[in-house]
């Protein structure tokens, strides 16, 4: 009885553990679809504002962004479709082992039922039978040779119905190698034709360096000035903070501790929906990355970025992520405006604005619109410097909002 527990357990265990492995495989394969189709969305919102992009020196460097942001994007497409491959390449393994085994199980039940079928032929005459039980010791052992008999050919048709079932489960798995073969095939199709992509935005991004390289002079010129804007802007951004605490009594700049209820409950509402909080605007492709990066053009540089740069469609409207409020307004000159809206104890930062349709102490809704991306006469892209920071602490935007 003690060995039967252990066994029922360990069956047990053996069963629980299948299950989760497959559904973590369908969960992989799920994951794995998603990032292709996020990548082939994003490769197509590229496409879309690199068609608008015009020839101007300082939308140049918006293309040339635009190409480093498709790069990336082609690369990952590449890589998930390369791992679906592997997915079901290893699917394809199993399922090719399970055929050989449930073959192998079909033939050893055929050669079972063989035997049983030669020796029912042997016993197949009723007066054998009857001999057969009457030749018994005792009634209790004639009522178990007849028991055997009515068992022996209740096994043979169980036998036949095994065999039936494993034969349509043989079945079965051949029509699901079949179809992975063929979606195998698809993919290794897919992943040919958009290396070849990946190859032709390659060379249309060292065309567009090459070509600005000989404007260096004026470029970094600017990239200077944008640098000290963000300078000023984070200063902006600190001041405020550190006039708040004050404000509310603290010699610190956390200020978490001091919040209202309701700004208490707005800010753990902030921070409940990371990962799926919008977008400031409707539509973009992020072209400037949190943290410290290399420069597009000149590799003797590193940048670095507060928040997000997000490349849009020109004169797009630029909303609120978040119910909040408006804490400060300003402009910078040649960076036109910035809004800032608190969140509890968190802030998010819109900048390079016109047309701002809020003013200081306003309590926005979610998605809430603020005003326009600033963009050049006659441009058909612009570009929104989005930061979120909790008190002093700079945050990855791309880690807040949602999949656009």
């Amino acid at each position: 009885m003690i060995i039967f527990n252990v066994y029922r357990k360990c069956l047990l265990l053996i069963l629980l553990i299948f299950l989760f492995v497959n559904v973590a495989f369908s969960q992989t394969r799920q994951s794995l679809e998603e990032q292709r189709r996020q990548a082939l969305q994003e490769i197509e919102e590229t496409n879309r504002l690199l068609r608008g992009v015009q020839q101007t020196q300082r939308e140049s460097v918006d293309r040339l962004n635009l190409l480093n942001a498709q790069l990336m994007q082609f690369n990952r497409l590449v890589g998930s479709i390369n791992s679906e491959i592997v997915y079901i390449n290893r699917q394809i393994v199993e399922n090719t082992a399970n055929v050989g085994r449930m073959n192998n199980d079909i033939e050893r039940m055929k050669a079972e039922y063989a035997h049983l079928v030669v020796q029912a032929y042997r016993n197949r005459g009723q007066y054998n039978k009857l001999i057969y039980v009457l030749s018994a010791k005792d009634f209790n052992e004639a009522y178990r040779r007849m028991k055997y008999f009515q068992q022996y050919s209740g096994f043979r048709e169980k036998q036949v119905a095994e065999i039936a079932l494993k034969q349509e489960e043989l079945r079965e798995t051949v029509n699901k190698l079949t179809s992975q073969r063929e979606e195998k095939e698809i993919l290794l199709a897919e992943e040919r034709q958009k290396s070849r992509e990946l190859v032709g935005v390659r060379e249309e991004h060292d065309r567009e360096v090459i070509r600005l390289s000989s404007q260096e002079r004026t470029l970094r010129n600017r990239l200077n000035t944008q640098q000290q804007r963000a300078r000023n802007l984070q200063n902006e951004i600190e001041r405020l903070i550190a006039e708040e605490a004050r404000r509310r009594g603290t010699t610190t700049n956390n200020i978490y501790d001091r919040l209202t209820p309701e700004e208490l409950l707005v800010s753990n509402n902030f921070k409940n929906n990371k990962g799926k909080l919008p977008w400031p605007i409707e539509r973009g492709v992020i072209t400037g990355f949190f943290g410290v990066n290399p420069h597009p053009l000149f590799k003797d540089l590193r940048l670095n970025n507060n928040g997000v740069d997000i490349t849009t469609v020109g004169d797009s409207e630029v909303r609120t992520i978040f119910e909040g409020e408006v804490t400060s307004i300003g402009g910078i000159p040649g960076e036109n405006m910035h809004v800032l809206v608190r969140h509890g104890n968190f802030i998010t930062v819109y900048s390079n604005l016109v047309d701002v349709t809020v003013k200081t102490g306003d309590r926005l809704e979610h998605k809430e619109i603020i005003g326009k991306v600033y963009t050049e006469r006659g441009a058909n892209t612009a570009v929104l410097h989005f930061e979120i920071w909790e008190e002093m602490n700079k945050l990855n935007p791309e880690q807040w909002m949602t999949k656009m």
